[in-house]
């Protein structure tokens, strides 16, 4: 079969060479270099499988149903979105490889239609949710807008146990760089207030002995996040057997 990645052949060229009237000149001794990946490493398989949600990731079999139903990839047409391919790399541990997709893994819409078909039982959008937060954990994935949104909502939620949706607006447009103009930000807020769903300023509701649990809360989600950074890094050199 033809060689189509010319740095894979080493070639030994011959000089010029005519026998009996016949040109033979030509490369001679042409061998293939081995085609060894060396930057496989098996600690992100071992992470994913061992997060709640990615359990299921060692059921799959690469039979690509979960693809070919996905609605981003085939209605929306992204084509970098492509589940059974963030799970083979993860399988095999091919990280330079995912770290090409610590954007396009996040533009998964949880519609589970993955889920619903495939024939193994995969758990396919949590698995893959899995190896994004192994990506965003090891720092391989910038802060995504989803992800500035999710901070500035924890935080929001974690003052006073309820969530205030004008200081979260305010927080997240500050986060974003953008601001609503004023016209919008009144019907907006006139219409949150009318609904009963505005809860915001001194005198808004407070979640009831929040100031016992929001540190208990705060302490589990740092030693939480602390945790899952230390294994996706792995066990410091020379620990092991």
């Amino acid at each position: 079969m033809p060689i189509v990645e010319p740095s894979l052949v080493e070639v030994q060229r011959t000089e010029q060479l005519e026998l009996d009237g016949i040109d033979v000149s030509g490369d001679w001794n042409t061998f293939l270099r081995s085609r060894v990946h060396t930057d496989l490493d098996l600690k992100v398989l071992e992470w994913v499988r061992s997060q709640p949600q990615g359990e299921t990731i060692s059921r799959c079999w690469q039979c690509g149903t979960c693809t070919a139903g996905c609605c981003m990839h085939t209605d929306f047409g992204l084509e970098e979105f492509n589940p059974r391919y963030f799970i083979y790399l993860a399988q095999i541990g091919y990280e330079a490889e995912l770290r090409k997709y610590a954007e396009t893994i996040w533009r998964c819409v949880s519609c589970n239609k993955c889920v619903e078909r495939c024939p193994k039982g995969v758990k396919v959008e949590e698995v893959v949710h899995s190896i994004g937060s192994y990506l965003e954990v090891t720092g391989m994935a910038k802060e995504s807008p989803a992800d500035r949104f999710d901070r500035a909502y924890t935080e929001n939620l974690l003052r006073r146990g309820v969530l205030d949706e004008a200081a979260l607006f305010q927080t997240y447009e500050r986060l974003e760089g953008r601001k609503t103009p004023g016209r919008e930000l009144f019907r907006l807020g006139l219409s949150m207030l009318l609904s009963g769903r505005l809860h915001t300023g001194p005198f808004a509701h407070r979640t009831r002995g929040w100031g016992k649990m929001r540190p208990v809360l705060t302490r589990l989600m740092t030693e939480d996040l602390r945790r899952r950074r230390e294994t996706a890094r792995g066990p410091p050199p020379g620990s092991g057997p």
